[in-house]
C-alpha cells in the first residue's frame, strides 16, 4: 500500500468514527404505525337470499394495508365474519333471516397489523322479497326500445338491468331509481344483441329485491322494418320516378326497388339510401312496382303500386 493510499484510507475511517451512523439504515419511520385509511360508503342490498355488501376505498392506499374485515351485529356487540384481500370492495352474506335486523361496518389492517377507523355502520331489516315479474316482452321503436311487463301486485316496484353478456347483470339497474310504473323505454342499439331482465322490489335503501324476471334478448339481426308508405309515381316521356315517405324507424338503412310488367314476374331494379328512384327504361308497357325497407338485417314487407304506364298528354 502506498503513502497516498494509506493517507485516503486513515480519513475515511476518521469520518466514520465521527459519524457512527455510517453504512446503517436509518431509524425506522412511524408512520407505519399510524392507523390506515377507513374503508367508506358501506352499503347492504338485499336481493333474494343473499346480503351483498359494498364500500369503497382508495386504489392509491392498497400498498399500504393486508385488507379488510366485516363486521357484523345482530343485535349485540359487532363480530368479525370476514377477511377480505386488499383488491376487493364487496362481500355475499347469506346467513340471515327475514324480519330480523342486523348491522355491518368494515375496516382496514396495515402491514403492521394496526386497524383502522370503523367506517360508516349500515343497518338493514330485510323483508320477503316479492315474486318476479311475468311476460316480459319489448317493442323497437323508430329510435327507442321499449319494455314492458305484469305487475307483481300493489306498492310494488321494479328495477330494469341490462347487459351485454346473458346471465350477466351488475348491480346498478337500468334506472337511478326504482320504477313504479310496468315500462320502460330505453336507447336503441342496432350495432349488437342486448339482454334484459326485471326484478320486483318493496324499495327503500336495501331494496328487498326478489328474484329475476325471464332474460328476454333484443337482436337487431331480428328487426323487421315497416314497409314505405306513401309510395307514389311520376312517370314521364323519358323514366319513372318513385317517392316514397322515409321509414320512421332510424335504423332502416336504405330500401330496395323491385319491377313487374307484363311479361316477367318482380325483379330487382336496385337499392337506394333516399326514399326515391329512378327508372330509366321508358313507361311504354304497364308496369307494377315494390318498395321494401332493408333492416340491420332483415328486410322488411313491401309497399306496391300497380298499372303504372307513361300516357303522352297529346
Amino acid at each position: 500500500m502506498t503513502g497516498k493510499t494509506l493517507t485516503v484510507c486513515c480519513l475515511l475511517f476518521a469520518v466514520c468514527c465521527l459519524f457512527p451512523a455510517c453504512g446503517k439504515k436509518g431509524d425506522p419511520t412511524l408512520k407505519s404505525y399510524e392507523k390506515p385509511v377507513a374503508p367508506s360508503s358501506l352499503r347492504a342490498i338485499h336481493r333474494e337470499s343473499e346480503i351483498t355488501l359494498t364500500w369503497a376505498f382508495p386504489k392509491g392506499k392498497e400498498a399500504s394495508i393486508k385488507g379488510f374485515y366485516l363486521l357484523k351485529s345482530p343485535g349485540g356487540d359487532f363480530l368479525k365474519i370476514v377477511f377480505l384481500e386488499k383488491h376487493i370492495r364487496s362481500y355475499v352474506d347469506a346467513d340471515f333471516s327475514a324480519g330480523s335486523e342486523y348491522r355491518y361496518k368494515a375496516i382496514s389492517q396495515n402491514l403492521k397489523g394496526i386497524f383502522s377507523n370503523d367506517s360508516n355502520v349500515v343497518v338493514i331489516k330485510p323483508r320477503t322479497p316479492p315474486a318476479p315479474p311475468e311476460n316480459l316482452s319489448f317493442k323497437a321503436g323508430a329510435d327507442s326500445l321499449t319494455l314492458a311487463w305484469d305487475g307483481a301486485g300493489a306498492g310494488i316496484l321494479y328495477n330494469v338491468y341490462k347487459s351485454e353478456k346473458p346471465g350477466e347483470y351488475s348491480l346498478s339497474p337500468l334506472t337511478k331509481e326504482p320504477l313504479a310504473e310496468t315500462f320502460v323505454k330505453d336507447r336503441l342499439n342496432i350495432t349488437k344483441p342486448i339482454f334484459y331482465t326485471v326484478r320486483s322490489l318493496m324499495g327503500g335503501e336495501s331494496r328487498d329485491e326478489g328474484a329475476p324476471s325471464v332474460e328476454i334478448k333484443v337482436d337487431p339481426a331480428e328487426f323487421v322494418p315497416s314497409p314505405p308508405a306513401n309510395l307514389q309515381a311520376v312517370p314521364t316521356e323519358q323514366i319513372v320516378h318513385l317517392i316514397w315517405k322515409e321509414a320512421p324507424e332510424e335504423w332502416v338503412s336504405g330500401y330496395r326497388v323491385y319491377r313487374e310488367t307484363d311479361e316477367e314476374g318482380f325483379k330487382l331494379m336496385g337499392e337506394t339510401r333516399t326514399p326515391s328512384f329512378a327508372d330509366k327504361e321508358k313507361a311504354s308497357t304497364k308496369r307494377n312496382y315494390r318498395v321494401s325497407s332493408l333492416g340491420p338485417s332483415k328486410e322488411g314487407p313491401a309497399a306496391e303500386i300497380k298499372g303504372v304506364v307513361y300516357i303522352d298528354p297529346k
